[in-house]
């Protein structure tokens, strides 16, 4: 890329500086046009910026011959002469090659002489300082080169004039007189001179290096015979470029910023080296230089807001679900509706959103438009809010905008937005709050107002963060890019609502955003805050939000506004605000004026207390009340626990649900001796046919809340109930010696009575055929299965139980001989026996049955 620069070198250091910062992006060789003072005031300034490495390269004409009358044309005998030297390394001067004849000498005296007069040195030896010396002998030179350049020519117009009138042609004739001087060579008191066949001097150059950067002396190392096209090289001299490792590339491999490398291990070495360096060469020249360099290395980082992802751990607390839009609740309604978007960064992205970075907490705000690219007006915009650093602005920490997961991080505000502030009923707002919020809001924007950036433009209550102090701080200012483009990917009506902050006139006309509209804003959102409601919220249900719209852009006398009451207190405050919707901008007042009266509204309603102690109050009576909605929440999770424990214990036994609520394991456990109840209901299927299947689940339930009922006078414990089938069991989980039996035993008497009383209500002269069969003996119990766990039982002892139902008789207690040998030894039962039945899977057995209790005799049966 080449580049034309002018520039006034007159002015001070800041501009060339910036110059040179600017140029710094595109080009890394450079032709300095200008004398060696102002040379050598370029180079130490860019030695300041770094720009005097190898991969620099200054080519300077000397017109002036200054390496020819100084070999070391950075020493001006100054304090930074050093710094100079170093500096010049960089350096390759173009000198035009100046005959060194007596006759030029004799020449040059007779020019001096008529220029200077007699004396020439009174002009050439004068009172000058060393610099001033150094330019006046440049000078000198250089009006010498120019007068002998004038004489060279007129010497060659003669001798055309002479040759031509020896031929006697006429010397008018222009055109004979350039062919009769091109295409020849001349020798005159400045030496041999060749003119080529254009007519164009053929001048030979030589180029000047630091060949000694010890002393710092410079010499002529190549020169070039433009005649020929020769270059000759001085005898051991190898290095023709500054850098000593071939040509200066005017495109870094790297890169102008470095972008095209990444950084690794020894390239934080080597910037720590460099850093280093620089500090020392810092102090030496003065901490004002120290402080100019840190604010253009600063400038120059134009990637400071990229953040990796790995760089932040996940906050997963459930106390952050309340106010899980904190910090970017406005805009996220922009980047919820590509699901597309958020999906792909769902599995890599906290559920809450909340993360830890660099120690704070911070919100990650998927963007959900992924066309979003870095791009030149974007990084200005990053750079344009890099420093805001305001209590009311809510800081934008950084960006993730490669590949798919393209998000925004920012502070973590913990209360959430200030409408969900005004939504929320437990929130008690008094005039002091109100003003607090207010002032902050004005704050925000007289600050922006005074910044690049002059206006927010998207003002809205969902834009108004709240922290934990119950302090204010906007968000989503700046970033147009990103914002705007947006906003006109994802039209809905969502994004629409947010047209109802928006000033009439921007609505109608349309163009870029102005303070007068975040005015108009600023009133909308003091509507919100008088009536705690969304604005235009009365004629919501009559008008669809696109005819609200559309009557705020209309001209109506009076305007469309919000309908607003409010207290006597508050005012004041309602007519400054009708004066911020003013339908004419320019009677809208300013942010300063608003600011003053805001702050004399607060001076008015304060009169109790300081600022800061109606602050401590309002956070104590949050805090007071926060503790009764704990308390309330508390006992609510008391009693929500206290049902959960007993749906608990309905199915599981109570001591096995107090280990599984311990957090214990529930090992199987082996029951010496139980007593088994097994009952259904015959021709069950019958009835069935008969009844819908509501009504069939209807009588089920009647019949077993029925069952349910008897079986809690006793020490049982129901199992299950398949279908019409029914089984208790009676000495686990909480042994009871041998009293399982007579538990079972008078149970079953109890349900058999009941059934005979029992009525359906859609067959009421139908009667349920109860038949109960038990058995007594050893079983194992324990816990099945993790989803909906089942008590269950295993052995002999159950398939027995069983078979005694089946081959029983409806309304009749069958029992087998061991549940009768307990009975007949320690109870008063009445026992029949049924004699040997052919029990199926068991063989032949002798089965008894259970007519009732015997409640007058003393002996056992």
């Amino acid at each position: 890329m080449v580049t034309y620069d002018l520039f006034n070198l007159n002015k001070n250091d800041d501009e060339l500086l910036k110059k040179l910062i600017e140029s710094s992006s595109n080009s890394r060789v450079y032709v300095l046009l200008m004398s060696l003072p102002d040379v050598r005031r370029c180079l130490l300034l860019a030695a300041r910026l770094g720009m005097t490495s190898r991969e620099y390269l200054y080519i300077v004409p000397d017109i002036e011959g200054s390496v020819s009358t100084n070999r070391s044309p950075w020493q001006f005998n100054e304090t930074d002469d050093m710094a100079a030297k170093k500096a010049f390394q960089t350096v390759m001067f173009i000198n035009i090659q100046r005959p060194v004849s007596s006759d030029f000498s004799d020449l040059l005296k007779r020019l001096n002489q008529q220029m200077y007069g007699s004396d020439v040195s009174k002009y050439v030896t004068s009172t000058y300082s060393d610099e001033e010396e150094n330019v006046n002998q440049s000078s000198i030179m250089a009006q010498q080169h120019i007068l002998s350049g004038y004489y060279n020519a007129f010497m060659i117009y003669l001798t055309a004039v002479n040759e031509t009138l020896a031929e006697g042609k006429n010397i008018s004739d222009g055109i004979r007189l350039v062919d009769r001087m091109g295409n020849r060579t001349y020798v005159g008191k400045t030496g041999v001179i060749q003119i080529d066949y254009e007519g164009n001097r053929v001048i030979n150059f030589s180029f000047s290096d630091m060949i000694d950067e010890e002393n710092g002396t410079f010499e002529d190392v190549v020169w070039y015979i433009d005649l020929t096209g020769q270059i000759n090289t001085k005898l051991g001299y190898s290095q023709f470029w500054p850098a000593g490792e071939g040509y200066v590339k005017d495109i870094p491999d790297c890169g102008y910023l470095h972008e095209l490398c990444q950084s690794d291990t020894s390239d934080t070495t080597v910037a720590v080296s460099c850093g280093i360096v620089a500090c020392i060469l810092a102090m030496s020249i003065g901490i004002t230089v120290v402080l100019r360099i840190r604010y253009n290395t600063l400038k120059r980082d134009l990637y400071w807001w990229k953040i990796n992802l790995d760089e932040m751990q996940p906050i997963k607390n459930n106390l952050t679900k309340s106010t899980f839009s904190s910090g970017f609740y406005h805009m996220s309604k922009l980047f919820a509706y590509n699901q597309s978007a958020t999906n792909a960064t769902e599995s890599s992205v906290a559920s809450n959103g909340i993360y830890l970075y660099k120690g704070n907490m911070v919100r990650l705000n998927p963007l959900c438009d992924t066309n979003i690219h870095v791009t030149q007006s974007l990084l200005t915009e990053f750079d344009q809010i890099r420093d805001i650093n305001h209590s009311n602005l809510q800081r934008v920490l950084g960006a993730m905008l490669e590949g798919d997961r393209k998000m925004i991080v920012t502070e973590y505000c913990h209360k959430g937005t200030l409408q969900e502030i005004l939504m929320d009923t437990k929130y008690t707002l008094d005039s002091v709050f109100i003003f607090s919020i207010l002032s902050d809001i004005v704050k925000a924007l007289t600050f922006l107002n005074k910044h690049p950036l002059r206006v927010h433009g998207r003002l809205t209550s969902d834009v108004c963060m709240i922290d934990s102090r119950f302090s204010v701080k906007i968000a989503c200012y700046g970033l147009p890019t990103i914002y705007d483009h947006i906003k006109l990917q994802n039209k809905n009506q969502s994004l629409e609502k947010d047209l109802l902050w928006v000033a009439p006139e921007l609505l109608r006309h349309g163009g870029n955003p102005t303070p007068q509209g975040d005015v108009y804003s600023l009133a909308i959102i003091m509507s919100e805050m008088l009536t705690r409601d969304e604005p235009y919220s009365n004629d919501k249900e009559s008008l669809t939000l696109k005819e609200l719209v559309e009557k705020i852009k209309s001209y109506q006398d009076p305007p469309y506004r919000p309908t607003v009451s409010t207290t006597p207190e508050l005012m004041t405050m309602e007519s400054l605000m009708r004066k911020c919707w003013d339908e004419d901008p320019e009677k809208r007042p300013s942010l300063h004026s608003i600011h003053s009266i805001i702050n004399k509204l607060m001076v008015n309603v304060n009169k109790s207390g300081g600022l800061v102690d109606n602050l401590l109050q309002r956070l104590e009576k949050y805090s007071s009340n926060l503790e009764k909605i704990v308390d309330e929440k508390v006992d609510e999770l008391r009693q929500e626990k206290q049902k959960s424990e007993e749906l608990l214990k309905q199915m599981l036994p109570a001591s096995v649900a107090d280990r599984l609520k311990a957090g214990l394991t529930v090992e199987p456990e082996f029951y010496d001796c139980v007593t088994i109840y097994f009952s259904d209901i015959v021709g069950f299927t019958v009835i069935c046919s008969q009844l819908t299947p509501v009504q069939i689940i209807n009588l089920l339930n009647d019949l077993y809340s029925c069952f349910d009922e008897i079986i809690g006078n006793y020490d049982v414990y129901k199992v299950e109930t398949i279908g019409d089938a029914y089984m208790v069991v009676s000495g686990l989980p909480t042994r009871n010696g041998n009293e399982h039996a007579s538990q079972i035993a008078k149970m079953s008497l109890a349900l058999l009575r009941s059934v005979s009383n029992f009525t359906i209500r859609e067959l009421s002269k139908e009667k349920l055929k109860l038949r109960i069969g038990l058995n007594s003996g050893p079983v194992c119990a324990g816990v099945v299965g993790l989803k909906m766990p089942r008590y269950c039982l295993f052995g002999d002892a159950v398939n027995t139980a069983s078979r005694m139902e089946s081959n029983g008789v409806e309304f009749k207690i069958h029992m087998s001989s061991s549940t009768t040998s307990i009975l007949t030894k320690f109870y008063k039962f009445v026992i029949e026996s049924r004699g040997v039945v052919d029990i199926k899977g068991k063989g032949l057995m002798e089965t008894f049955w259970l007519l009732g209790e015997d409640q007058q005799s003393e002996n056992p049966v």
